[in-house]
């Protein structure tokens, strides 16, 4: 049994309903303007008025992070935070349905805002920034966003549900390759070439992959590989994202992937310089009594489960791990009936935007409200974890 109300599904379908049309404004209007980790100033601001039209106090550039907020409402035992996603992807746009989540965020705010008081809560819409690149949630941690929270609810638009999914561990390398430039016909043999490291620590990597342990992967694309074919290249750059079940596991493979690039560099007589960009992201740690709540949530609002066919994949990552490694935390994956279409991919990301996509995010901002309410009517669902 949930530990909401019949008249808690009510009130929350009904105040959700009301507002539907400023909800999907607002996710279409970030979808249509899209903008980088740690740029979207107009999102963040999109929310923000928003928020305070209906009640909430918001601290703009919340936690010294410019393109975060921080909307408030409350003064209950239990504080709840919602999170808000509203980053975009290079090239794709919003293929990862980022207003989605923003919108879910701020409709299961809104729909709570009149029940607050009554029930016990103290409730924080969070902007959280920067998700795609960088980590803006490890920063909100690290300047105690998240210190006194019970728990953190979110949700992610996918092609099919999964109310407890999982996620690997990640970290981004940059890889900095340098030799000698020299003519390329008339004197090659005096130039030392960082495109040809930065290829063999790419291949290296490449024959590694027959050996690495289950769910480990390196993704790399080269960004730069010098600037004229006549001129031996004297520096050149890739980008590798690592993942890896857990940190253990990545650290092992921090090691070996390493000692690729390092073998590329020494191959070609070059140099190579390794820097980790942004944080590392942790597994997320689903919490089962959350994604029962939540799951309770979808049923009472009579949405159906879009169960994945191929059954529970492990993949992807994604900051709000970091949350979950700390507090009780719910990142709910749920679908936009777009299959074969899938995230980062510009087919999903017009896919957010279709009748669907919008049904999804009201959905999600109504089970994302039944669960902090079932949490407030019952605190133990979270205790001791």
């Amino acid at each position: 049994m949930p530990s909401f109300t019949a008249e808690h599904v009510v009130a929350v379908t009904t105040a959700v309903d009301a507002v539907s049309d400023q909800l999907i404004a607002l996710s279409h209007d970030i979808a249509a303007d899209p903008e980088l980790s740690y740029e979207e100033h107009r999102a963040a601001e999109r929310c923000a008025s928003l928020l305070e039209r209906h009640g909430f106090t918001v601290e703009r550039g919340a936690y010294e992070q410019p393109t975060s907020f921080a909307a408030r409402m409350g003064s209950g035992q239990t504080h709840l935070i919602l999170c808000a996603e509203y980053d975009a992807l290079p090239g794709v746009g919003h293929a990862c349905g980022h207003n989605i989540i923003a919108a879910s965020a701020l409709g299961a705010g809104i729909a709570l805002a009149p029940l607050v008081n009554d029930s016990d809560l103290r409730l924080t819409v969070l902007g959280t920034h920067a998700e795609e690149v960088g980590g803006g949630k490890v920063e909100l941690i690290n300047a105690g966003a998240f210190d006194d929270a019970a728990a953190a609810l979110m949700m992610h638009p996918t092609p099919f549900d999964e109310y407890g999914p999982k996620s690997l561990a990640i970290e981004e390398w940059r890889a900095v390759y340098k030799g000698q430039a020299s003519h390329a016909s008339a004197a090659p043999e005096l130039g030392r070439n960082a495109l040809d490291g930065l290829i063999s620590g790419y291949n290296n990597i490449s024959m590694l992959r027959q050996h690495f342990r289950p769910m480990q992967q390196v993704h790399g694309v080269i960004v730069d590989g010098g600037d004229a074919a006549n001129i031996v290249p004297e520096r050149a750059e890739a980008s590798y994202f690592l993942r890896a079940v857990n940190m253990d596991d990545l650290e092992d493979l921090r090691q070996r992937t390493r000692a690729c690039l390092e073998g590329g560099a020494t191959a070609t007589n070059t140099s190579v310089e390794i820097t980790v960009t942004g944080y590392v992201f942790e597994s997320l740690k689903p919490h089962d009594t959350l994604v029962g709540e939540f799951t309770e949530a979808c049923e009472a609002i009579g949405r159906e489960f879009a169960a994945d066919p191929k059954g529970d994949l492990l993949g992807g990552s994604t900051d709000f791990g970091n949350v979950s490694q700390r507090i009780p935390g719910l990142h709910a994956d749920m679908a936009l009936y777009c299959y074969p279409a899938v995230n980062h991919q510009h087919e999903f990301a017009a896919a957010v935007v279709t009748p669907d996509g919008d049904k999804t995010m009201l959905d999600a901002a109504k089970a994302l409200a039944l669960t902090a309410l079932g949490v407030a009517n019952n605190p133990a669902l979270i205790a001791g974890n």
